[in-house]
């Protein structure tokens, strides 16, 4: 009876440990954007969506990613949303992502130039700025929490932003204006880490 009582606890203890080492196994196969659903990140870029400033990571599925982002650029303070669509579940993968950002402007403080073409000075405002940008880019997540991601394509101005306070820009100096401050290539770098969701077990308590 001992015997038998032997083997039938060895045996539990054999379905118990394989159980519980098959649910670890299945549980580092889950898709890493399922584990790690928020992140913070370091943003910089050309027309990018912060200018310069910090972005936060939020991962709504393993192919849906929202980012906001705050920064400072020639538009002024930039306030920004982005939502991305993921192609795969792996922690590599291409993307693509629409995004609204706010430029506050100069607030009414005029900008100096030389235009060197017409050998003068222009004197301009940036008022608020709307955009609409459109990018496709890639992104990785490491097992670790280290997250990069890297956008290509668009930025569109939706409504004029610049106000000539004096003085009339040649062609060049529209063109530079036109590149600086409104529609244009997009370009941006984002390095950050994206925090687990498991929650940490509280230690139980200890009596002496």
């Amino acid at each position: 009876m001992k015997r038998i009582v032997l083997l039938f606890l060895l045996i539990s203890a054999f379905f118990i440990t394989n159980t519980f080492s098959q649910s670890r196994f299945d549980e580092s196969k889950l898709p890493v954007r399922l584990l790690r659903g928020f992140g913070i990140s370091g943003n910089m870029g050309w027309n990018s969506l912060t200018g310069v400033g910090i972005s936060l990571q939020s991962y709504v599925s393993p192919h849906l990613g929202f980012d906001a982002g705050l920064g400072i650029s020639g538009v002024g303070y930039k306030f920004s949303g982005r939502l991305r669509y993921l192609f795969l579940e792996k922690n590599f993968t291409p993307l693509v992502a629409a995004a609204f950002i706010y430029g506050t402007g100069s607030f009414d403080q005029e900008i100096s130039v030389e235009d060197v073409d017409n050998n003068n000075t222009i004197t301009f405002i940036v008022n608020p700025s709307p955009f609409l940008q459109l990018t496709g880019g890639i992104e990785k997540v490491s097992q670790n929490g280290f997250f990069i991601m890297f956008n290509l394509g668009y930025t569109i101005l939706l409504t004029d932003n610049i106000e000539y306070t004096y003085g009339v820009p040649s062609e060049n100096m529209k063109t530079v204006m036109r590149i600086t401050y409104q529609s244009g290539m997009a370009i941006e770098v984002s390095i950050g880490y994206i925090f687990s969701k498991k929650k940490r077990e509280k230690p139980s308590p200890r009596y002496d």
